[in-house]
């Protein structure tokens, strides 16, 4: 099973965490490919698909620069995403009333489109979390469980 990496960054540590999660995936017997700059003519969503989402926020509850021609691209798809199961973590700062606002509005745009969501969403806290990726080991065994009962 591949899982399809699509990353939304303004600073970088958002990558560190999708860097991170390759080894659990591996561990598992699961593949993965990281996508920096996501881009829907990339990913075949005809077919069965796996997306784990890395998200950060910026700004004033805003996509990070490299995700927002995504989230269009997104936005403008006319079918049903059904064949799409996905995972979301969103990283932010909750010292801003817009904490984790860009996955929390990501998350329901899949949904909107028929995607299914395996597992919560996983919001990363960098104030309590200056290290963010370290938080994985709270969140990751539980999706990867979510995978297992998958049928693809």
């Amino acid at each position: 099973m591949n899982i399809e990496i699509l990353v939304g960054s303004t600073l970088g540590g958002t990558e560190y965490v999708a860097e991170a999660i390759q080894p659990y995936l591996e561990e598992v017997g699961m593949t993965s490919t990281i996508h920096f700059n996501p881009d829907l003519n990339s990913l075949s969503i005809e077919d069965e698909q796996i997306w784990l989402i890395c998200l950060s926020t910026h700004g004033a509850g805003d996509y990070p620069e490299n995700f927002k021609a995504f989230v269009e691209q997104i936005k403008q798809t006319t079918g049903s995403l059904s064949k799409l199961s996905f995972g979301l973590i969103g990283i932010g700062d909750s010292n801003y009333d817009t904490f984790c606002f860009a996955a929390k509005r990501f998350d329901e745009l899949l949904l909107e489109k028929e995607a299914t969501r395996l597992g919560d969403v996983f919001n990363i806290d960098v104030v309590n979390s200056p290290i963010p990726e370290d938080r994985l080991v709270d969140w990751i065994p539980l999706w990867i469980k979510d995978l297992s009962n998958l049928a693809i």
